[in-house]
């Protein structure tokens, strides 16, 4: 062994050599000047270098740049006798960066140091590890402590919360030193009406039941809050509970939009009663415990006499006024437990629960007295009165719907015997049966004796303030039962097929009139037609059109053809067909209360159709509710992108005009207008010259 080699020479050398070269973790050896003499073969596959490469580099040139003097101050102490642990890194020969945790020794050669040795491990790995879990650990602490949610964990042995997030204070109002220092104190807060369920639930967990549940609490300020809690139980190995972790959330906001969105599903929006949905609820639970009790519930039906002249005559702000004072009249003759309900317009139903007929008498007595009083309104005075029909349970029916059908039977009849009056139901009030019989027997009579007439509704162009058509609308007085209205006669002539025969009279009448019209200067002008069903269907449907149009020499957009969402979607494939030998004659189509029905919006442009008409459901409280506000204006924008035209119909109030016009609808109609008008009216509106626009600032 020559004086410059570093390696002792005695015999436990070979005992050192295998330890050195086995070692998974990098060996080496360094002479003074720090290159490598020695290298195992961990070393070798660490720094990607073959053994001989190494062998002929100083370990400062597989050093980075910014590690180089930090490395360098522990290989010179190791030169002066010292024994060195620290961390650094290296780059190797693929570019790669990699973390060491290193241990140097100096090399001592007859007492004289000629070199050091090394150990070097790769803690890369480990390091990325630690580093990402810090991180994640930062990252959950962040989270732990600025979330809404109060997060917890008890310990069952230790009976102490281990930890419960700052969000206590915001939903408590208590902080965590509180909360740990006293860890059931948020039970002082619970809701008194919500204790006895949470203190099932709680023994449900200590059962090992994984529980969600709502309940109130009682802030430390004194209101009221709702919060959502979830808690899982959590065991050891041998299957024992050891501690729970829960979170509670505030859900105060979520509960009050929830319970604003019922009572706006269940309540009417003027008057703020149970609407028809919530009416339907709860004569059923009556009738449910009445059956059960044997106890008698009352059903009344109560309807406001001659309303619509008010409506119609003074404007439906000041009967929306009307209704709600009346609305607030009627409830103050009811007792606490008795349901009054508006059912749409000026009709009213009550439920009476657990009550004789002489008590609901008297109550409807008080609710017609009430009623009759005169109503004060923008100084003028109003006398109105009412009609009531009423029914019995179990005497009149077993079902809710017979109970209402015989209390809106038993209410026309108070109506027929001179209004503001009361009628119980009668077996001999059952003449709607009979009624309809004769109806369904007067058809072909009311045919051939011109019983039936047209009556027409301007349809008018806002922008450029004219009357551009008119839809045609049936009419029926019928000799010995008056005036009938369509929809009392329509479905029954759908049903024993006779609206081929109406529907055929009302396109030639119509077709005759609007060429009347034209012969007297008003050539401009169309007439819209409803469109049953049956008739559309008909195979000879067009060719009915085309001999209509040529018999009375009728350009083809003189005639317009309305059909019902549900009627274009009975056969659509046909009715595709239809509408597009319709289009190939001229005749424009129109899909009638468009929005009620369920047609696919895909099928609008396959359906060639040129106006939607907007249903007056939608037009009637669109200033008042802002999802139908929402519904139109995208029915309108919808249209407008499919080169479609719109119709708003119902259109009565200068209000409605005003916003319809300014979201680009400009074709209307509605009583605003005009009402429909038989035909020597119509043509004595377009004769008069009349400004349907006078109060329309535009």
């Amino acid at each position: 062994m020559t004086a410059k080699d570093p390696l002792p020479s005695d015999r436990l050398f070979d005992v050192y050599q295998s330890l050195f070269d086995y070692n998974p973790d990098a060996g080496y050896a360094l002479d003074m000047e720090g290159n490598f003499v020695l290298v195992n073969d961990s070393a070798v596959k660490l720094v990607g270098y073959s053994r001989k490469e190494l062998l002929s580099m100083s370990f400062v040139s597989i050093l980075p740049e910014n590690q180089i003097d930090h490395t360098l101050q522990y290989f010179k102490s190791a030169l002066n006798g010292n024994q060195e642990r620290f961390y650094t890194a290296i780059q190797t020969k693929n570019k790669q960066y990699k973390e060491l945790c290193v241990i140097v020794l100096p090399i001592f050669n007859k007492s004289e140091i000629t070199g050091v040795i090394g150990i070097a491990k790769d803690i890369t790995e480990i390091k990325k590890t630690r580093l990402e879990l810090i991180k994640s650990r930062s990252q959950m602490e962040s989270i732990f402590n600025s979330v809404d949610i109060c997060l917890w964990s008890f310990d069952l042995g230790m009976k102490r919360l281990l930890n419960i997030s700052p969000a206590c204070l915001k939903i408590f109002g208590l902080s965590q030193e509180e909360f740990i220092k006293n860890p059931v104190l948020w039970k002082e807060f619970i809701h008194p009406e919500d204790m006895d369920m949470v203190s099932r639930k709680q023994t449900e967990l200590y059962e090992g039941t994984s529980l969600e549940y709502e309940y109130r609490i009682i802030h430390q300020e004194g209101t009221v809050k709702w919060v959502s809690e979830r808690t899982i139980p959590m065991r050891d190995h041998t299957g024992q509970i050891v501690r729970f972790e829960g979170l509670v959330i505030d859900i105060t906001q979520r509960k009050m939009a929830e319970n604003h969105l019922h009572h706006m599903a269940y309540h009417d929006t003027l008057t703020g009663l149970p609407n028809r949905r919530m009416l339907s609820e709860r004569i059923e639970s009556s009738l449910a415990k009445a059956q059960l009790k044997k106890e008698k519930v009352v059903f009344m039906y109560l309807d406001l006499d001659h309303f619509k002249f008010i409506n119609d005559s003074l404007g439906h702000d000041l009967g929306d006024e009307l209704l709600q004072v009346i609305a607030g009249r009627v409830k103050g003759c009811l007792r606490k437990q008795d349901t009054l309900s508006r059912q749409g317009g000026d009709e009213f139903a009550i439920i009476l629960d657990d009550i004789d007929l002489k008590e609901a008498y008297e109550i409807a007595d008080m609710c017609l007295s009430v009623i009759s009083k005169p109503v004060l309104l923008r100084d003028q005075e109003f006398l109105l009165t009412a009609s009531i029909g009423i029914s019995l349970f179990p005497d009149h029916g077993q079902t809710a719907e017979h109970l209402i059908k015989r209390a809106d039977q038993a209410m026309y009849q108070a109506k027929g015997n001179g209004r503001n009056n009361f009628k119980l139901y009668k077996e001999e009030m059952e003449t709607d049966l009979t009624r309809r019989v004769l109806i369904g027997q007067s058809f072909h009579r009311a045919l051939t004796n011109h019983e039936f007439s047209l009556h027409y509704q301007p349809i008018v162009n806002v922008e450029e303030r004219r009357i551009i058509g008119f839809e045609a609308l049936i009419r029926w007085q019928h000799p010995s039962l008056g005036f009938i209205p369509p929809s009392e006669f329509i479905e029954l002539s759908e049903e024993t097929g006779m609206i081929l025969h109406i529907g055929a009279w009302v396109l030639q009448t119509a077709c005759r009139q609007i060429k009347e019209l034209e012969l007297k200067g008003y050539s401009d002008l169309y007439v819209s037609v409803n469109v049953s069903a049956r008739q559309f269907e008909e195979a000879s449907f067009v060719k009915q059109l085309m001999d209509l149009l040529q018999e009375n020499r009728l350009n083809p957009s003189q005639l317009k053809i309305e059909i019902t969402e549900s009627t274009a979607m009975t056969n659509v494939l046909d009715i595709i067909h239809k509408m597009n030998e319709l289009r190939s004659i001229g005749v424009e189509i129109s899909i009638d209360d468009f929005g009620t029905g369920y047609s696919s919006l895909s099928y609008l442009k396959s359906f060639h159709i040129h106006t939607l008409k907007i249903d007056q459901s939608f037009i009637a409280d669109i200033l008042l509710d802002s999802n139908q506000e929402a519904i139109v204006k995208a029915i309108t924008a919808m249209a407008a992108s499919l080169g479609i035209k719109t119709v708003a119909e119902g259109v009565e109030h200068l209000d409605q005009l005003i916003f319809l016009y300014s979201i680009g609808c400009t074709q209307m109609q509605g009583y605003f207008f005009s009402k429909p008008l038989p035909f020597a009216q119509a043509e004595k509106l377009l004769a008069s010259g009349k400004d349907l626009f006078k109060d329309f600032p535009v």
